[in-house]
């Protein structure tokens, strides 16, 4: 974002100096009062019609933190949900850069457009090019609504409860080797400071290739393997991906003009030439694996083009690795600050261990250990992955939201943009007293009761939810599970006194290192 926050300076100082030329040459004060009355009306929007409005940045609208580099979306977001205009309001007008959008606030509207009314919200804003970017255009989550609904329909059955129990051997076997990992790392010391956020991501990179590839990465054994080094190219902020990300989120409308894409060329070729070898390779031998690769060849002897398969299993790898890994992360630093929490969480561990008589536990073990469900759905609460959620209006009439609070008629025209700040929600005190404090006992199951609905969305909500939420959370306690059989985790000299969010990074990662010493004690 720096470097497009550089190409915006550049062009507004290149305005700005021949607006001064003109001012001097005599002409140009018409052509500033021009400007001062198109950013005044443009900008006026919400006014005009009544609506509460969070007031913009001259020519930046609501996002100027965003743009500067200064914090990530979710932190963006989060400051307009929590903003002085934005308070009381179950919605309230803002502007992403030029875009008139809407910020909801209120639970039970926010419930009303994710899902009574999904219909006329089932598009997100963002999109790339539909036609020269199908591998970033098809997968689920930037697919418009036709697209969206054939393909959910079609990968829905890999994501069910039966299905994730499936995988859970590969997801077994795979913590194994983590635990061989940190063993080498530790090198026959009793303890050891460690970089969590790339040990974590050398796991989930390794869980993703085997679920979604059918491949052994070998991430945790090689961290330079191929697999490991697409998900940091995936990522890299070159100048080009970073103008085509900002069209796609900010511009959606021109990128089919400029041909936008959402993976670097590197990555499309790798991908497409890791599922024609997995493929080839799979239907030669017949093997079932239960994985994603079993669903592909199903698939492609009844079903649509390789292309989709391709997308799918593209995204999977950006998103999965990230969010997986991140939730892991944060849930170790969370867990070295608060010793009795996480005392409390290895005794569970050692409980489950001692009744199944091995090293290993069984998926239907893992699942029902309540104190761990809590550890990681507080954790998801303080670091949703997917820290805002957007829609984008449908309804060729628009949609009427004057019965949500008082003031001036409002019919939200087609087209416009409506976000949904899920870290704001998840830090509400309205919702959640002491919102900054990491307490598991807030999802006991007495106080999961008290929860107000929609105030708790880390994997979205609706039709649109996401697709993988079982697969994550399985994945989270997994990793989990086999760190804390060996290990208890500690602050160390490095560790950061508060967590600072990449923001450089589209979903919530941690930015730069996340230490934390690991001392053995095995249960």
């Amino acid at each position: 974002m720096i470097i497009v926050l550089l190409l915006l300076l550049l062009i507004a100082i290149f305005g700005l100096l021949i607006l001064c030329f003109l001012a001097i040459s005599g002409s140009g004060f018409f052509l500033l009062l021009l400007v001062w009355l198109w950013h005044r009306r443009h900008f006026g929007y919400w006014k005009r019609l009544g609506v509460p409005y969070i007031p913009v940045t001259p020519f930046l609208g609501n996002v100027w933190r965003l743009l500067r580099g200064a914090c990530c979306f979710g932190d963006q977001f989060k400051e307009l949900y929590g903003s002085r205009a934005a308070r009381g309001h179950a919605y309230v007008g803002m502007h992403v850069l030029h875009n008139h959008a809407i910020l909801l606030r209120e639970p039970a509207l926010i419930k009303r457009i994710l899902v009574e009314d999904f219909a006329l919200f089932s598009s997100r804003f963002e999109t790339t090019d539909p036609i020269g970017d199908t591998m970033g255009a098809q997968n689920l989550f930037f697919a418009k609504h036709e697209t969206w609904r054939e393909t959910h329909k079609i990968f829905a059955p890999f994501f069910s409860v039966s299905k994730v129990r499936q995988m859970y051997g590969l997801l077994s076997q795979i913590g194994i080797t983590l635990e061989t990992y940190m063993e080498t790392q530790m090198g026959g010391d009793t303890s050891m400071e460690l970089e969590v956020k790339q040990m974590c991501a050398l796991f989930t990179t390794d869980i993703i290739a085997s679920l979604a590839f059918g491949i052994e990465a070998h991430s945790l054994k090689q961290p330079q393997a191929e697999f490991r080094r697409m998900c940091i190219e995936v990522n890299d902020p070159r100048p080009k991906r970073l103008i085509h990300l900002f069209t796609m989120f900010f511009f959606p409308r021109f990128s089919r003009t400029l041909r936008t894409h959402l993976y670097s060329d590197e990555y499309e070729r790798f991908m497409r030439r890791s599922m024609e070898f997995v493929l080839a390779q799979r239907e030669a031998s017949g093997e079932l694996r239960h994985d994603l690769i079993d669903i592909f060849l199903q698939l492609k002897r009844t079903h649509p083009p390789e292309s989709i398969v391709q997308a799918q299993a593209a995204f999977l790898l950006l998103a999965g690795f990230d969010t997986s890994s991140s939730s892991i992360t944060f849930a170790l630093y969370e867990l070295s600050k608060h010793p009795s929490i996480q005392q409390r969480l290895r005794d569970e561990l050692k409980r489950a261990l001692h009744n199944s008589q091995a090293s290993r536990i069984t998926y239907d073990c893992i699942s029902g250990l309540p104190y761990l469900r809590q550890v990681v759905d507080e954790v998801l609460r303080l670091y949703p992955p997917t820290a805002f959620l957007d829609r984008c209006c449908n309804a060729e009439s628009g949609y009427d939201l004057s019965s949500w609070q008082c003031g001036a008629p409002l019919s939200l025209p087609i087209g416009t943009p409506v976000y949904i700040s899920v870290l704001g929600l998840h830090r509400d005190a309205q919702y959640w007293p002491n919102p900054d404090v990491f307490d598991p006992e807030r999802f006991s199951p007495e106080q999961r009761e008290q929860h107000t609905p929609m105030t708790y969305l880390p994997f979205g909500a609706g039709p649109r939810g996401c697709i993988g939420t079982l697969l994550g959370l399985l994945e989270i306690k997994v990793g989990l599970f086999h760190i804390l059989k060996n290990y208890r985790v500690e602050e160390c000299t490095r560790t950061l006194p508060e967590m600072k969010f990449d923001p450089k990074s589209f979903v919530l990662t941690a930015a730069g290192g996340t230490y934390l010493r690991f001392v053995k004690d095995h249960l």
